[in-house]
């Protein structure tokens, strides 16, 4: 696949900074729109401490940005890349779970 060690260390800083649920929930707020750190917050029933140290993170690993509007600073979405990494995540998710859906259905109860 990469043979460059620096490429693959951002690759894996990326990946690990989206590995984290509370980082997916602030990310698919931010989806749509801009929000503070504050707004996060108050959206995800956060502590601000808790939705700015995850913020920090997302930022440092290039995956959000953010512009200042007066005293407080607007989160965005850097990339769309974000998004198409989660729908092909979830995508293998949902036909893994369909084939074991259909898996179940067709191997018979043991015990009865």
């Amino acid at each position: 696949m990469y043979q460059n060690d620096e490429l693959l260390d951002l690759i894996a800083q990326r990946l690990k900074a989206m590995a984290e649920p509370t980082r997916m929930k602030i990310l698919n707020l931010l989806k749509n729109r801009e929000f503070s750190v504050g707004e996060i917050a108050e959206q995800l029933g956060l502590k601000h401490g808790t939705a700015s140290a995850n913020l920090n993170a997302l930022h440092k690993a290039g995956l959000v940005s953010f512009r200042k509007d007066g005293t407080r600073a607007l989160y965005r979405i850097s990339s769309d890349m974000v998004f198409k990494v989660c729908h092909a995540v979830c995508e293998t998710l949902k036909e893994e779970f369909e084939e074991k859906a259909k898996l179940t259905q067709v191997m018979p109860s043991r015990g009865k």
